[in-house]
């Protein structure tokens, strides 16, 4: 069975990669429009010699979230409303944290799951960058991509989130002040997917927003701008990539990204612009400060930039070009740098081809006065052994030399592979599947060295691994010679598309995740099944053993054994397309009846065994052919009433629309009717007791058009979006027994009481990160919620709707100390006793830690054996609810 599995995600994954083939711009002026860019992607797919190749997932990951940001043209829109929106969300709900409870707490993953995939080393989610504590080798910081910086003080066994307050938490770089280590920099953005639609319709950096380079003087425990932020006046997001602090003048600083190259001189406050072209990588000599390489590019697909090797003898004041015989355009685009401490006249080069395979290796042993080039003929960044083109070097590239060695140096792309002998000759370290042993993740974007420790460590897309020696291997050996350790245990920062749970008090829980497969909870552990990027997926409301998952596009697999084992669902489609996210439901009706949402609808009545097509959508605006279904729901009241949302397709002039069926299929009707049809429909959720109530979310940036809601079966709609800011949302669900819907957005979660028309915002509590699905289990009076790139969390259902909950204020119930050892007291007010309160802590990543009872007005408790790190304190009573957070140091 698991061959069987293996066989078709293998095919899934030879789809990926980053290199863009398919993307072909001449264009003089770099004008590009996303539309244009799903058309071309469109047309080379369509070619069944494309099918199997390689070098397109993350762009398709790219263009999927891209489509739920999108203006009524179908083009992204300028990101200076959406981070306005951002930043003043962060900062009312930092201000309300003061007076305001908190509903949320984390319920995993807690753990790095137990492997079940058969063929692919699982993880937790990317990490971007590591910084060590320049006197405390225990203590160093992580940058992930959607999850902000976390820090640990004890080598990796439990982590602290220290950003969770910032209006993003994507984060690309960590600087350390040497001299005071309170003093941190960061990088807020994402630049792993530069690659893709720089420049679209000439605006620059329009696709990719950050905040540019922020700061902490207190190790964390609050960030503030620097002069090279975010500036709402000219429109720009500042995405940095490298920072750099002057060891012993530390107010010097330099920072690197799209723009160009930045220094300052008085710790952040002023910036002084130096160089306009964009950057990918900075190195500081190892023997002298002042010495500074950077490395910049040309990204092909918008045929911007130039590809070189800068440096600068001042601290980044003056900078001259090195003569490095490099193609400035044309043939390099990413180059990545490393000095060689033992030897700092020694400066090694990776560069990266067109289709983000291995270009070769430059090398000087002169400080970069002259320059010698190699290629090894082997392909280093390719998916396999190396005999193949292409990879994802402008997504994952990492470069270390050995700290004594100056020969020897490893290179991190899909893979890791090494040099003994100075770039002649090279040998794999690591494969991505677990085809040779034991391996690390694949996609590997930083390699760094700690002196302190004497340990190695590699950032990549499954999270953090660490080594004390790496030793090259062969692909004949038939396993690894490098001992890696995970060390992601308590880094909740997965990434989820979409989630599910039991409906009984198993408490099973299944999410995908971006990269990293899905992930089942079974009431008591997780385990990562099927592999691939985890989709959507259902566990079955009549029989929790009965589990559905998918992989991209629509790559279902079903289980019978509780996630034990799971089989492919063959769904004859006829080569429909399909969304990245393919949606699947259950009928909440009839046991074993699924369907499930490609071009047209899809029924299964054994539980994904068999499938037949219950509709045939025409084809629109002239078209050949239809497109995807981006939602759609079964009614519960009545099986045979399906509302299905199908997607706009701007590149094509074809509108959104919304279909129904009230015999099962047999007959649809379109009742799009007064909705905004130039808009992405994300979610639709029905009324469980009246068929003819139906509610529809929308993604994209049009202002005023976010949630709809018909009474009639969709004869016409209702604006329901009053007083929701300008941001997508995702999702949409009817709160059981309550006159309430709650939505996800992209800044956390709102309410509304039907008969009102003011949303509530319920997100005190969450990171300010993107909430992407909902979920409710009655049965445990519990609401998940699946964010993308801090987790799942969790509230008491009832105290989301109930009056009767009342949620108590800062001043009525106080914990103390708020960072402690591990024991803490807490106070209520006296009016407010005699009471009985349970009291629960849960650590970062959603693990119960204790369990006791208040039986008075002041009590005090203790977490046995309590590790460093962030818990959260659930306090709840006959009719009383709260969550505070603490830190044990």
């Amino acid at each position: 069975m698991m061959k069987t599995i293996l066989s078709f995600i293998l095919i899934a994954i030879n789809f990926c990669g980053s290199a863009q083939p398919f993307i072909n711009n001449s264009s003089k002026k770099n004008i590009y429009s996303f539309k244009s860019l799903q058309q071309q992607f469109d047309q080379w797919i369509s070619k069944d010699s494309n099918k199997n190749k390689k070098g397109w997932k993350n762009y398709k990951r790219w263009q999927s979230d891209a489509g739920y940001h999108l203006n009524s043209f179908g083009e992204i829109p300028d990101p200076t409303d959406y981070i306005k929106i951002l930043t003043e969300h962060a900062s009312r709900k930092n201000s309300e944290s003061a007076y305001k409870s908190s509903l949320w707490y984390p319920v995993g993953p807690n753990v790095i799951p137990s492997n079940q995939t058969g063929y692919m080393e699982n993880g937790i989610g990317r990490i971007n960058c590591i910084a060590f504590h320049p006197t405390q080798a225990s203590t160093y910081f992580v940058g992930v991509a959607q999850g902000g910086v976390w820090k640990t003080v004890n080598d990796g066994q439990t982590w602290i989130p220290l950003t969770d307050e910032l209006p993003i938490t994507r984060i690309s770089d960590i600087a350390i002040d040497p001299l005071n280590p309170d003093v941190i920099y960061i990088s807020v953005c994402d630049f792993a997917y530069i690659g893709f639609g720089l420049h679209l319709n000439g605006r620059k950096r329009n696709t990719h927003y950050g905040l540019g380079v922020y700061k902490t003087t207190n190790g964390g425990q609050t960030w503030s701008e620097t002069g090279l932020t975010f500036n709402l006046t000219d429109g720009e997001a500042s995405l940095i990539k490298k920072i750099i602090i002057h060891p012993d003048q530390t107010n010097k600083l330099i920072a690197c990204g799209v723009n160009g190259l930045d220094i300052s001189t008085d710790a952040g406050l002023t910036w002084t612009h130096k160089l306009d072209t964009l950057f990918w990588d900075m190195v500081q000599d190892p023997a002298n400060s002042e010495i500074i390489y950077a490395a910049s590019g040309w990204v092909k697909a918008m045929n911007i930039g130039n590809a070189g090797i800068y440096k600068s003898t001042n601290f980044g004041q003056t900078w001259t070009q090195l003569v490095t015989n490099i193609p400035e355009t044309g043939f390099v685009q990413r180059i990545k740098l490393a000095i060689a401490p033992s030897d700092p006249a020694l400066i090694y080069a990776v560069a990266i081809d067109t289709l983000g395979g291995f270009y070769g290796l430059y090398k000087s042993e002169n400080s970069g006065s002259t320059w010698q080039f190699s290629y090894p003929g082997i392909n280093i960044m390719e998916w396999d052994e190396g005999f193949n083109e292409g990879g994802q070097g402008n997504y994952d590239l990492a470069l270390l030399v050995h700290p004594q060695d100056k020969n020897t140096f490893y290179v991190g792309g899909i893979n890791m592979w090494g040099s003994v002998d100075g770039g002649t000759s090279y040998q794999p370290i690591s494969h991505w599947t677990l085809n040779y042993g034991p391996t690390i993740h694949a996609d590997i974007h930083s390699l760094n060295y700690n002196p302190l420790s004497g340990n190695f460590f590699a950032c990549c897309d499954g999270g953090i691994y660490k080594t004390n020696q790496i030793i090259l291997g062969s692909w004949d050996d038939g396993y690894w010679l490098t001992e890696w350790q995970n060390i992601g245990n308590g880094l909740a920062v997965s990434s989820f598309y979409r989630l599910s749970s039991s409906k009984n008090n198993n408490g099973k829980i299944i999410a995908g995740a971006q990269d990293n497969a899905s992930f089942l909870f079974d009431g008591a552990s997780w385990k990562t099944v099927i592999g691939g990027d985890g989709m959507d997926n259902l566990i079955s409301p009549f029989d929790d053993n009965v589990i559905i998952g998918s992989a991209q596009y629509g790559t279902f697999y079903n289980s019978f054994d509780g996630g034990d084992s799971f089989n492919y669902m063959y769904i004859p489609t006829n080569n429909e397309v399909t969304e990245w996210t393919t949606p699947i439901v259950p009928d909440l009706n009839i046991p074993g009846t699924l369907y499930a949402g490609f071009s047209n609808v899809y029924k299964s009545e054994d539980d994904g065994v068999n499938w037949t097509p219950v509709s045939s959508f025409p084809p629109a605006n002239g078209q050949t052919s239809d497109f995807e279904i981006s939602a759609f729901a079964v009614a519960e009241s009545n099986s045979n009433c399906i509302y299905v949302a199908k997607r706009v397709k701007y590149e094509y002039n074809v509108p959104g629309r919304i279909f129904k069926t009230l015999n099962g299929g047999s007959l649809w009707a379109d009742i799009t009717s007064n909705l905004p049809s130039d808009l992405y429909y994300t979610s639709i959720e029905i009324d469980p007791l009246n068929e003819n109530i139906a509610y529809v979310s929308m993604a994209g940036f049009t202002e005023e058009n976010k949630v709809f809601k018909t009474t009639n079966g969709g004869q016409n709609w209702e604006n329901i979006t009053f007083n929701l800011s300008n941001i997508p949302i995702n999702c949409i669900k009817k709160i059981p027994a309550a006159n309430s819907v709650i939505i996800a957005t992209d800044i956390g979660l709102y309410i509304l009481d039907e008969n009102t028309n003011i949303w509530l915002n319920k997100s005190l509590g969450l990171p300010n990160v993107i909430v992407s699905d909902i979920e409710f289990n009655s049965s445990l009076n519990q609401i998940y919620v699946s964010t993308f790139g801090r987790g799942i969390w969790a509230a008491n259902l009832d105290a989301l709707v109930d009056e009767k909950i009342i949620q108590f204020s800062g001043k009525q119930i106080v914990l103390y100390p708020n960072i402690n050892s591990g024991t803490f007291n807490i106070s209520i007010q006296e009016e407010l006793s005699p009471i009985l309160l349970n009291i629960e802590v849960f650590d970062v990543s959603g693990k119960k830690c204790f369990s006791g009872i208040m039986k008075s007005n002041t009590d005090r408790f203790q977490i046995e054996n309590a590790k460093s790190g962030v818990y959260y304190v659930k306090i709840t009573g006959k009719n009383l609810y709260e969550i505070k957070k603490i830190i044990v140091e």
